[in-house]
């Protein structure tokens, strides 16, 4: 970790029973101070609505005009951000693209 931002790396599921091991190791990061917040979720097999938020939430204890980069998310994650419309509080570093509705 640097004063500049912090990577953490997430595997598993996120959930009602996780999320207090989450929290505190974000409050940990959070209390640091980074100017950047990356998660690489690639390893997620589960995230509930709950979690998403958390982690979109810590983007309020960056600095002005940050949001929490979301890398790699595995589609649960995104399928998660995208119906919740948290999406919109962070950044989405990844290749993946939702299927396009036929025209």
């Amino acid at each position: 970790m640097s004063p500049e931002g912090v990577t953490m790396v997430i595997a598993g599921e996120l959930d009602l029973t996780t999320r207090p091991v989450l929290a505190e190791h974000l409050s940990a990061i959070l209390r640091a101070r980074p100017r950047r917040l990356i998660l690489d979720l690639a390893g997620i097999s589960f995230v509930d609505c709950g979690s998403a938020r958390l982690i979109v939430r810590a983007g309020q204890f960056l600095p002005e005009g940050r949001r929490p980069i979301i890398r790699h998310p595995s589609r649960a994650v995104r399928r998660v951000l995208d119906l919740t419309g948290l999406d919109a509080g962070c950044e989405i570093e990844d290749d993946y693209h939702p299927p396009q509705e036929p025209t």
